[in-house]
């Protein structure tokens, strides 16, 4: 029973630091706030912050639209798996990854070895709310986005769920309130015990 468990024996079993790199690695669908948390969660660490897709544009040379326009989104996924086989040779990172990440089944142990894995979770109509005016999501130029998020929502909870050391739902929390859960989640996990 949890309650009788000694405090000692949990943050062993949430506890990673001898077992990954010394990451922390946001996973979650477009929208719920991976770059923002990501960000203010380095800094509140003193981690470098990294976000797996502002260096496929830069190693691309060309924004993501540009990229799934171009190239398609195979292209896309190569160079994303690409750039988080780098992140993972690096350590003291807060590494904020795109929404898709986990739909290529290479990514899926290599995000696990890379560090502490937290999901950052949202409900298909918030994130519709909090995307629905970004017109730099490829995924979404469709028809009814609404109805696109909630099909890739639903096509991808598994590998969200299957890569996760933690799960955050950030639907009705604050800013702040998401990047505390995350830093102090991340203290626990990445700190030599």
């Amino acid at each position: 029973m949890l309650g009788k468990r000694p405090v000692l024996s949990m943050l062993a079993e949430v506890n990673t630091a001898s077992e990954r790199s010394h990451n922390l690695i946001l996973i979650g669908f477009m929208g719920t706030g991976k770059t923002t948390v990501g960000k203010r969660v380095a800094r509140s660490l003193g981690f470098r912050f990294v976000d797996t897709d502002a260096l496929i544009v830069k190693k691309a040379g060309k924004s993501i639209p540009k990229i799934f326009e171009d190239d398609g989104e195979t292209e896309f996924r190569a160079l994303e798996t690409k750039v988080l086989r780098e992140c993972a040779g690096k350590t003291g990172q807060v590494i904020s990854t795109g929404g898709g990440i986990v739909t290529i089944d290479e990514n899926r142990p290599l995000l696990k070895e890379a560090g502490y894995v937290i999901w950052l979770k949202a409900e298909a109509e918030v994130i519709y709310e909090r995307v629905r005016r970004n017109r730099e999501r490829p995924l979404l130029h469709t028809a009814n986005p609404e109805e696109t998020i909630k099909k890739l929502l639903d096509s991808r909870v598994s590998l969200y769920k299957e890569c996760a050391d933690f799960t955050i739902a950030t639907d009705n929390l604050t800013m702040e309130e998401t990047c505390f859960g995350v830093t102090e989640c991340a203290r626990l996990a990445l700190e030599p015990t």
